[in-house]
């Protein structure tokens, strides 16, 4: 009877160290968290006919960290548009640097914009649905008037650096600095912030863009490879292997806003 005692008491400290040493090692408990997903506003492509081109889209984010060092990540994703307006690109995810081909980043989306028929396709390929939206941008958004803005928190400075070329293309260089007065987002300082644009009127894009900002980081955002000819139709045309969800309603005509391209 000993013996059996005995070899119940181990059985039962060994089929209990395992998970007392789990809970020991875990820790106390507590909920999940998250970090924030990392987005910067890409390059804007307006629906204008007659300029069509092809490209490669590139983006690179560095920021500098309170201990000096950085953290860098780029991306490289195809956009085109055609001689009616139509566009297409993909959404590409951020990788790290250096930019030598094992690091490629992954499409979670892509878009086709036609402002012909008014409509705006936004597709995952995981799971392939594409969601359809009605379609309104404009040609070009207006320029905002440089100065104290109407929230008396900011003021716009602009200035015109002349012109220049980029990729063979004639540009328009200019510079927007904006001062966010202490307290505007929270900051005890006046923030700068100045964004570089290198704008080609043929194409009606900005084919560079260099964005300061010290929350931020340095931004740029530049087309490498262009072509000023048409891309083949079938890149404008939403595969048929795709799920359609239709979200049209006259009681929510979703127009696309600015913040949304």
């Amino acid at each position: 009877m000993l013996r059996i005692a005995t070899a119940l008491v181990a059985v039962s400290l060994i089929s209990a160290s395992p998970a007392g040493l789990t809970a020991q090692n875990a820790g106390p408990e507590h909920a999940p968290d998250f970090r924030a997903v990392q987005h910067i506003p890409p390059l804007y492509f307006p629906p204008k006919a007659n300029a069509p081109f092809m490209a490669i889209a590139k983006s690179e984010w560095a920021r500098t960290l309170p201990d000096g060092s950085t953290v860098t990540v780029q991306n490289a994703r195809v956009v085109a548009r055609d001689m009616e307006g139509r566009v297409f690109q993909e959404r590409r995810t951020f990788s790290p640097v250096p930019d030598d081909g094992k690091h490629e980043s992954r499409v979670y989306a892509t878009e086709y914009s036609d402002p012909v028929a008014h409509t705006l396709y936004r597709c995952t390929p995981n799971p392939k649905v594409c969601n359809l939206f009605a379609y309104g941008a404009p040609l070009s958004e207006p320029m905002v008037p440089a100065g104290l803005q109407p929230d008396k928190t900011t003021y716009l400075t602009r200035e015109d650096l002349g012109v220049g070329t980029f990729a063979g293309m004639d540009v328009q260089l200019s510079r927007e600095t904006t001062a966010l007065y202490a307290g505007t987002v929270g900051n005890s300082k006046t923030i700068l912030r100045t964004v570089e644009y290198w704008y080609s009127p043929a194409i009606g894009v900005n084919v560079q863009v260099k964005r300061h900002d010290p929350r931020d980081g340095e931004q740029t955002l530049w087309l490498s490879d262009i072509s000023l000819s048409a891309a083949a139709a079938e890149t404008f045309k939403v595969p048929a292997s795709y799920r359609i969800v239709d979200h049209r309603g006259p009681e929510a005509a979703q127009r696309i806003s600015v913040e949304d391209r």
